[in-house]
């Protein structure tokens, strides 16, 4: 009898603006998620302004405009980081070469077929999208065909205004699907909570639904170095407040897949 084929499960990570620190939070949880056991590939799907590779030190991050123009294999077009996927803690990294604006005019169709290619990658358990920020067309065909949807939020009023609106258009591309809400950069509990039920609430009499509250992540200088030195982390400041509660995160994300995929490896991140 021939193995089931690997279908990886697709996690789309958002934000209604920018300066969310999305793009740490997405490097963070692929660095996390590697380390429950899981086949990872981070794939930079912010076409227009890649800058992955540029939070984790690389000089590129693989390369995304053949693999999208069908000139190249994932396999071929990635970079791995940490060792790759046969590493403990490692994972995979699929970019446009930061900074060249190559893919920013990428239409609804080549989306599409980035996203076909990305199923067919049955060599990773899952592919995170790291969005770029807005509510553009792109953005949001991304996320509301992936398997699920992470939307992350701070307590800026600017940002729950933009989160919201992230919301409601998911709501409206995929019917009945409501985003994880990560609380990004929280003074503390009580701000992030706060935060949160901001926009639940907003959701609830305005969506008739409500986003489910996957983690809070608190502001931590620690967090700020990692992203000055262009280092991960997770392996700079392990047991730094942030790093905690992204591996916590993570751990939910991965107990999330466990449910509707079966029992996979699992481990904790130290």
């Amino acid at each position: 009898m021939n193995a089931p084929i690997n279908i990886p499960r697709l996690t789309a990570i958002g934000s209604g603006k920018g300066g969310t620190g999305k793009t740490l939070l997405a490097v963070s949880l692929a660095h996390a998620l590697a380390y429950c056991g899981e086949r990872v590939l981070l794939c930079d799907a912010d076409l227009g302004l890649s800058n992955a590779a540029v939070h984790l030190g690389l000089e590129h991050g693989g390369d995304l405009v053949n693999v999208m123009a069908g000139n190249c294999a994932v396999e071929d077009g990635i970079v791995p980081v940490l060792g790759g996927i046969s590493a403990r803690g490692g994972f995979d990294l699929l970019s446009a070469p930061p900074g060249s604006g190559s893919l920013a005019n990428t239409d609804a169709a080549a989306a599409t077929r980035l996203l076909m290619i990305l199923r067919a990658a049955h060599a990773y358990d899952r592919v995170l999208l790291d969005l770029g920020a807005g509510v553009d067309e792109t953005t949001m065909n991304f996320a509301s065909c992936a398997d699920e949807t992470l939307l992350v939020m701070t307590s800026d009023p600017a940002a729950l205004t933009d989160a919201y609106a992230f919301s409601k258009l998911l709501a409206r591309a995929a019917p009945g699907r409501t985003p994880l809400v990560l609380v990004n950069l929280a003074t503390n509990e009580t701000e992030a909570h706060r935060t949160f039920k901001a926009l639940a609430a907003t959701s609830r009499a305005f969506l008739k639904s409500e986003p489910h509250h996957l983690a809070s992540i608190p502001r931590d200088p620690k967090a700020a170095e990692a992203v000055r030195r262009q280092c991960h982390l997770l392996t700079l400041y392990p047991q730094a407040p942030a790093s905690r509660a992204i591996d916590a995160a993570a751990q939910q994300l991965h107990a999330r897949m466990e449910v509707t995929a079966g029992p996979a490896p699992r481990a904790g991140m130290r």
